[in-house]
Formats: C-alpha cells, sequence, structure tokens
C-alpha cells in the first residue's frame, strides 16, 4: 500500500534525474558544498555554489543505486 502519494514523485525524480528538488534546507546545502571541496577542487570545478552542487550530483549520480520493491497484495495493486 502506497503510505504517502509523494513518495512516489520522489522516487520518479531520483529514477529521471537522480536529485529530489528541494530535499535539502539552505544550512543542509551549505555542508554538502563544504562537503565536496576537495574532490571538486581536484577535479578542477568552478568554486561557486551552482559548480559545487552540480558536482555534488554528478557524483551522487555515478554511485546511486536505486533498488524498487513491490509487493502485490492487495487489492489496490491487483485493480
Amino acid at each position: 500500500e502506497i503510505v504517502e502519494e509523494g513518495f512516489l514523485e520522489d522516487v520518479a525524480n531520483i529514477l529521471s534525474s537522480g536529485e529530489v528538488p528541494n530535499l535539502y534546507t539552505g544550512d543542509e546545502l551549505n555542508a554538502v558544498r563544504q562537503s565536496v571541496e576537495k574532490p571538486a577542487k581536484e577535479a578542477k570545478v568552478g568554486f561557486n555554489p551552482e559548480a559545487m552542487y552540480e558536482f555534488f550530483l554528478s557524483r551522487v549520480k555515478e554511485n546511486l543505486h536505486v533498488v524498487f520493491c513491490l509487493s502485490f497484495i492487495g487489492d489496490n495493486f491487483r485493480d
């Protein structure tokens, strides 16, 4: 059973773009950018917030594996 409909949208976003929009708050985004500063510098990525976030997303897309399992128990899936 699908408990929260918004979950399907998040999964669809992950599968299509590798990103869930508005997942991080401003403070969390800053922490993400800081965490990739050294690897981004080594990869010669521009040192601005947008470039750092894009670098982070590219690493996520390269390394993220999604396993999506469904159980077809219940009338909602059978209909």
